[in-house]
């Protein structure tokens, strides 16, 4: 049986520079990520908040964070 399905298809202009994207963070160098995974594990304003009676989800850290990484 076939389902309805929903696709939204974004474009444009290529970004001027490399991104780099870890878990739902997308910024331009290492130290923008590092620092929205902060921002996401202290629950600071800079990300906005939500009203949910659901957990946060925690964002593991990036992988050049972590000192033991499984093989």
């Amino acid at each position: 049986m076939r389902e309805p399905a929903r696709v939204i298809l974004l474009g444009g202009e290529p970004f001027p520079e490399p991104i780099i994207m870890w878990w739902n963070f997308v910024a331009r160098t290492r130290d923008e990520i590092d620092a929205a995974h902060a921002s996401w594990t202290a629950q600071d304003d800079r990300l906005g908040h939500v009203s949910c009676t659901l957990p946060l989800i925690p964002a593991r850290a990036p992988y050049w964070q972590q000192t033991e990484r499984k093989r």
